[in-house]
């Protein structure tokens, strides 16, 4: 049976009109070309040129032939151009987009995982607000986005392409140096806070307006000592005595020594969810949704948070499928 080669050999003689041209443009032999074109005319059973001194002339049945030869010919042209076009988006980096505040220690693990049923799994995560996630999310320039917000949710307006996920939730915790007053008590009110050190994320941030609304809710203005939105930075400021921090459970899954961890004695203490995002229509969607299924194995959950009870917090091992520990 004929192949793509044979129809393209004979539009490039029809094109050129002499086998010698046509020979030269193809980098192939003029017997080779011959060869092949007497093979395409056995399998149609017709001539397509006559060849002579004039060179090579289509034929009646070469005319009803060549037209059909080019729609064949662009078809393919336009799936290969599809095929490297997706393998080039493919071969990418996974881009990820996650704000400073959601403690991604089961990221590296989950990507571990994945990259094991990949021959190259290259990724670029950046650090970024939780606005700019959506934006960019919305817009194509990233392929996953994780962020940190109240238990609100993310609001997403339907039509907009973009999927939420819930990955996790906790609650909030305090943190306070080992040799702090309130470092036996189990929980303390946030009032007893004001007179403290605060040591806060950015202003603004999605995590710091809910802190914002829980405090004003207790009757506390805050003006905060320090404000970092790296939560691993915060509790080393707290380690080293420059102040007490309000933080999402999660951080107590850390590996801090000098630091001890209070519940809030509130009535209602808002739920921190930790969301992932991505676009519908996004050509990584398999690749993102098995790294999220892979992320939820290792994601803490209500039993295996460190006991608190004004006990040094210290990092969380649990058991593996083969007997071993892992942080």
């Amino acid at each position: 049976m004929a192949d793509l080669r044979h129809y393209r050999y004979f539009v490039e003689i029809a094109q050129r009109g002499s086998f010698t041209a046509a020979s030269a443009s193809l980098h192939v032999t003029q017997s080779a070309l011959s060869e092949q074109i007497l093979l395409l005319e056995r399998q149609l059973g017709c001539r397509l040129f006559d060849r002579g001194r004039h060179g090579a002339r289509l034929t009646s049945h070469g005319e009803a032939l060549f037209d059909q030869a080019m729609l064949l010919l662009s078809v393919a042209n336009d799936l290969e151009q599809s095929a490297r076009s997706l393998q080039r988006r493919q071969s990418r980096p996974l881009r990820i987009g996650a704000t400073m505040g959601p403690l991604l220690i089961w990221l590296p693990e989950a990507l571990s995982r994945l990259s094991q049923g990949n021959q190259r799994l290259d990724v670029r995560i950046e650090d970024i607000t939780t606005a700019e996630i959506f934006l960019r999310i919305s817009i194509g320039q990233l392929d996953l986005g994780i962020a940190s917000v109240g238990d609100s949710g993310l609001s997403v307006g339907s039509g907009s392409g973009v999927e939420t996920h819930r990955l996790f939730e906790d609650d909030w915790v305090i943190m306070v140096p080992a040799g702090h007053p309130f470092a036996e008590d189990v929980a303390v009110p946030l009032s007893a806070l004001r007179d403290e050190q605060l040591i806060l994320f950015p202003k603004y941030s999605a995590l710091r307006m809910v802190l914002d609304e829980l405090f004003t809710r207790s009757g506390v203005s805050l003006t905060p000592a320090i404000e970092t939105g790296w939560l691993e930075m915060a509790v080393r400021f707290v380690e080293v005595g420059m102040g007490v921090a309000v933080v999402p459970r999660a951080v107590t899954l850390l590996p801090y020594r000098d630091v001890r961890v209070v519940e809030i004695d509130e009535a209602h203490v808002p739920r921190r969810v930790l969301t992932a995002l991505y676009r519908s229509d996004t050509p990584r969607r398999g690749t993102i949704e098995k790294l999220l299924s892979l992320a939820r194995d290792h994601m803490p959950s209500d039993d295996t948070w460190p006991a608190l009870s004004g006990s040094a917090f210290t990092p969380l091992h649990t058991s593996s499928d083969d007997g071993s520990t892992r942080r």
